[in-house]
């Protein structure tokens, strides 16, 4: 071997030390950010505290009683098959099963409820091994177990998708087919009503069913009606190097029609329906997007995004315009957050929601701040039920739709 054949070995040897290096680096950080996360969004909706290691047994069957409301005892892994719901599916397995389908995760033994976490999701095979050890729990094993089993009882968050995958195209246009108009006959007519006594101008009527469920830290929602312009809002971000999930929460948009507007075709989208000799209401279809942002930063990003990408404005509009939007941009679009994200960008506004007697399905009529105690009275007379008034900050274009200040 020449000395210049040594040189490029060795060259290439330091660069795949200093990739394993970097990828070490990087990779533990994801895995406390994930943790984290994962404490965060225990605490939002189940009332758990982060736990600190070692997790008792005691701990573990109270944070999972926290999240399905039963009591657990057992070993850890039998807890987490019962909390999942595969506590039958468990006592199928055989010894030989179990080994062997453990033994395909680098773990030994033959423990049938831990095969079953396994098989099922509940456990990876790092928590596996560290189930399989017999002692008490880390705090970051014991909680991405605890995320996993609300995940499989459908508690944790409902997800489309990531806007990076492949195929997210497809499965926000699936996602997309599948909606329809539909209504609520106890809200449709408190909604009508509120519309009627000028209490409020209209109104979105929501599924609980579709609640997306993610951590509100990180979330913006995102409302539009173009099914188009949501998969390359998604693409878009993908460009920009912005990894979000992504859930569809269909909404009936409700709001008064004017006749002078001119004659209207019903469509499956699209419905006008007379309420009262001079109120005409409007049902279309609309949607929120929710996006859970991979952090903060990105979270913060996304304005600046949209003012450059898909937002109309005078002079992007002027002829001879060299501006280019993505299809179905708005001069003044919707987003909005459950807290502050940027006090230059967003702006207060109330969400004034009231919920079916049942709780299925809820309207929700903005109002800004000063006007919601005014609203909430209105909703509170007609249906004998208290209002929920819920804090949100709307990107600024869309503060000024509801204030009429300017048209952009």
């Amino acid at each position: 071997m020449n000395i210049e054949t040594m040189g490029k070995r060795i060259r290439l040897g330091i660069v795949v030390l200093l990739l394993f290096s970097l990828v070490a680096l990087s990779a533990q950080p994801m895995t406390e950010q994930q943790t984290t996360k994962d404490q965060e969004y225990l605490s939002v909706y189940f009332g758990i505290q982060p736990l600190s290691t070692p997790v008792s047994d005691q701990e573990l069957a109270s944070a999972l009683s926290a999240i399905t409301g039963s009591s657990y005892s057992g070993t850890p892994s039998q807890m987490i098959v019962q909390a999942g719901g595969y506590e039958e599916l468990a006592l199928t397995y055989s010894e030989g099963k179990a080994q062997n389908r453990l033994s395909l995760v680098g773990v030994a033994g033959s423990d049938p409820d831990l095969a079953a976490a396994v098989d099922s999701g509940l456990a990876d095979p790092a928590s596996a091994k560290e189930l399989a050890s017999g002692g008490a729990l880390s705090a970051p094993t014991a909680t991405r177990l605890l995320m996993n089993v609300a995940s499989s009882i459908g508690k944790g968050r409902n997800i489309l998708g990531f806007s990076d995958d492949p195929d997210i195209g497809a499965k926000l246009a699936n996602a997309f087919a599948k909606v329809t108009l539909y209504q609520n006959d106890e809200l449709d007519a408190i909604g009508a009503k509120l519309v009627e006594s000028k209490a409020s101008t209209g109104y979105g009527l929501k599924r609980e069913a579709d609640d997306a469920r993610f951590l509100p830290s990180l979330t913006l929602r995102y409302g539009h009606d173009d099914a188009t312009h949501a998969r390359q809002l998604i693409a878009l971000l993908h460009s920009e190097g912005i990894r979000a999930a992504i859930q569809i929460e269909p909404k009936t948009s409700i709001y008064q029609y004017l006749l002078e507007w001119g004659p209207y075709t019903n469509t499956p989208t699209y419905r006008v329906e007379q309420y009262s000799d001079d109120l005409y209401l409007v049902h279309a279809i609309e949607y929120d997007m929710e996006m859970e942002f991979a952090t903060k930063a990105d979270l913060l990003r996304f304005n600046a995004i949209m003012e450059q990408y898909a937002k109309k404005n005078d002079e992007n509009q002027k002829d001879g315009s060299t501006v280019r939007l993505i299809s179905g941009a708005w001069w003044q679009p919707l987003y909005s957050a459950s807290f502050q994200p940027d006090a230059g960008n967003y702006t207060m506004i109330s969400d004034n929601i009231l919920y079916s007697a049942d709780g299925a399905y809820s309207i929700h009529p903005f109002t800004l701040p000063e006007d919601k105690d005014a609203l909430q009275a209105k909703e509170r007379e007609l249906s004998g039920r208290e209002p929920v008034s819920e804090v949100r900050y709307v990107n600024n274009a869309f503060y000024r739709y509801l204030t009429g200040s300017d048209h952009q």
